[in-house]
């Protein structure tokens, strides 16, 4: 899980790259790379964001429009300026399987004065891939960096469906506990402080 990356002497400095990602941080599990996103990921991304079962579980209501290339690039360019956007890839086949983005907090109701606070939006496109424990894989990675590496104060995924079983399922397996119920109880956003995320380790 070490990262192998250019980095300056702090741990929050991570140089910013050409690339569409706009950072160079390389991370691995035992069964998954992550690498800078690309723009032709967008290519292989569009069918699975056509699946309403993929929408939702990526907590996402179904677009007004059709999704092409250079709608999800759109998307993609506000979440790499707000963080540190990944293609996830599966080490045995070579496939890229899904995204992820290690991203500060956006939203109001989640960030907290004097806090370093961020969130991980994160999608498997294939449901095939489904219940392999890829997302949790990935999900472990990321947050250790966060708290490990980025010194970050809390760790907060945001925008979870009541109705959506299987994602609270996985922050709840990684010690996350609701921290508030938006909408009348129809979304949760979830949370790890440092100091549980320490006495987990």
């Amino acid at each position: 899980m070490r990262p192998a990356t250019d980095r300056d002497t702090g741990k929050e400095e991570i140089r910013r790259m050409q690339n569409f990602a706009g950072h160079n941080l390389h991370l691995e599990t035992p069964r998954l790379r992550l690498r800078p996103f690309d723009e032709a990921d967008f290519n292989l991304a569009v069918p699975f964001y056509r699946e309403p079962e993929f929408l939702n579980a990526m907590e996402g209501d179904p677009p007004d429009e059709p999704v092409t290339s250079a709608y999800l690039k759109e998307a993609g360019k506000a979440m790499a300026k707000q963080g540190f956007l990944f293609a996830i890839v599966e080490k045995a086949s070579g496939r890229t399987i899904g995204e992820a983005c290690l991203q500060w907090m956006n939203l109001d109701r989640g960030r907290i004065a004097g806090e370093k606070v961020m969130r991980l939006p994160i999608g498997i496109w294939d449901k095939a891939l489904w219940g392999r424990g890829y997302g949790k894989e990935a999900v472990r990675c990321l947050m250790a960096y966060a708290f490990d590496e980025m010194g970050i104060d809390r760790f907060c995924p945001m925008d979870v469906s009541a109705d959506n079983p299987r994602s609270q399922a996985l922050w709840r397996s990684l010690g996350l506990t609701v921290a508030r119920e938006v909408d009348g109880g129809k979304v949760l956003d979830f949370e790890i402080t440092r100091a549980d995320y320490e006495r987990m380790k």
